[in-house]
């Protein structure tokens, strides 16, 4: 999850505003009063200016504010239907979050972490028939953590996994609006046939970049060393991972990367509910300062370690699924309010459908006589491709603290169904999906 805030509320302020305001009412009815009295009351006169300001309950713990509103406005076309719905952003969502930090010595320092994702409307829970997503507040983070400069960090709580970011490495100033997360703004949208009916599969099925997300965990990361820092995090049932990023920032070129593994594996009282898969994920992302020009890769690679039933009733393994994303972007100072930034993606996901897909979807996949019959079982899936690409720009206001933005895409995707002999089947024509999604994010 990301966590940007341009204005940020501390303990110390709050002391130093305290003085401030202490000093203008001083200097009116009290004018004449500016003697020991004055040193002896100000104590007292800061702590009461304190409980009316948000702060920390202590001076030992400062506390700092920080947040954002994003929200924006989806119009897609589904090659039958098109509409426009009023959505908060599931690319970088609303939230509001709470940090404390104290310093125990020179080397060491312990702190908290709280982020609260406001009610909104979340693109991901839309779809054709459902414009309203809202949902209620989400405590996304609440952890506490030590961390030493010598020895590294320890995190213990709800937290960001390791793979948590791990295909989100990027540098264009655009991600909000395009980055590998291409599933979140159509996730819940259905695919639909040629012939115009809705199937019952998903596109979240089919376009996914495998972000961890955040779990009650215990996390180390050790300190940086020449721009290294290894870390790794368990928790749940049974959620491991572990991950390396790395960061340059000089010659007039920033690097940034990162390369993470997960295992999840979960003993459901079911086999439907059963999960044991292992899932690298990795991005980077480059910035020429000079010319603003700046390029982000992000792949990974879901192997399965659990047998599905096919549609056949016969048992098989789902191939491993991958994708990739790739962007190039231009960030460039064209206006007073602050850079601009172009970009155009595009996005290849494999095999995220191979086996075991439900009677329910699978028929809704089916064309008729014509095409693969459900009845009967006579037919199963075997595979899926999916692309994605898309341009689009991000204008900076930084005198708000706000960005604004806009970017098209376009999806397509394809099943590959077989036979009971193996045989390729008659697979259904989908209709393509495209989305235009324009908003505004400003942050405190």
């Amino acid at each position: 999850m990301k966590r940007r805030g341009i204005a940020q509320l501390s303990a110390c302020g709050q002391a130093v505003s305290a003085v401030v305001l202490y000093a203008v009412s001083i200097s009116g009815a009290h004018a004449a009063d500016l003697g020991s009295a004055c040193c002896a009351d100000l104590e007292a006169r800061i702590s009461e200016l304190e409980q009316t300001a948000a702060h920390s309950g202590n001076r030992k713990v400062s506390l700092t504010v920080s947040g954002q509103i994003n929200k924006y406005l989806l119009s897609w076309d589904d090659g039958f239907e098109r509409n426009t719905y009023g959505s908060d952003n599931r690319n970088d969502p609303s939230a509001i979050g709470f940090d404390g930090e104290a310093k125990i010595s020179a080397d060491v320092k312990a702190g908290s972490e709280i982020l609260i994702r406001v009610p909104v409307d979340f693109s991901e829970r839309v779809d054709q028939n459902t414009a309203n997503g809202e949902g209620g507040f989400e405590v996304r983070l609440s952890n506490v953590w030590l961390e030493s400069t010598a020895l590294g960090k320890v995190t213990l709580g709800k937290a960001a996994r390791v793979s948590d970011g791990g295909p989100e490495t990027d540098l264009s100033q655009a991600e909000m609006v395009g980055y590998a997360g291409v599933h979140d703004p159509i996730g819940n949208f259905r695919l639909r046939r040629a012939d115009g009916a809705l199937t019952e599969v998903t596109w979240g099925r089919l376009i996914d970049d495998y972000n961890g997300d955040p779990a009650n965990i215990v996390r180390y990361d050790t300190p940086s060393l020449a721009g290294f820092v290894a870390s790794v995090s368990w928790g749940e049932d049974d959620v491991r991972d572990a991950g390396v990023t790395y960061s340059y920032d000089g010659h007039g070129l920033k690097f940034e990367g990162i390369i993470t593994y997960a295992e999840v594996v979960v003993d459901g009282t079911d086999v439907a509910s059963r999960v044991d898969e292992d899932t690298w994920v990795g991005s980077a992302s480059i910035l020429h300062e000079a010319t603003g020009l700046n390029f982000s890769l992000a792949a990974g690679s879901r192997t399965f370690n659990l047998a599905a039933v096919d549609i056949d009733g016969v048992s098989r393994l789902p191939d491993d699924a991958d994708f990739v994303y790739l962007k190039a972007g231009w960030l460039a100072n064209l206006n007073t309010l602050g850079p601009t930034a172009f970009y155009g993606e595009y996005a290849l996901f494999k095999d995220y459908i191979s086996a075991g897909l439900e009677a329910g979807p699978l028929a809704s996949l089916a064309s008729g006589p014509a095409g693969c019959t459900v009845a009967g079982t006579a037919c199963r899936a075997t595979g899926s491709t999916a692309d994605v690409w898309g341009v689009g720009v991000v204008q900076n206001v930084e005198a708000a603290g706000l960005q604004l933005y806009l970017g098209y895409r376009f999806h397509s995707a394809d099943v590959d169904l077989v036979d009971r002999a193996g045989a390729a089947a008659g697979a259904v024509a989908l209709e393509d999906f495209q989305t235009v999604i324009s908003g505004a994010k400003i942050s405190f």
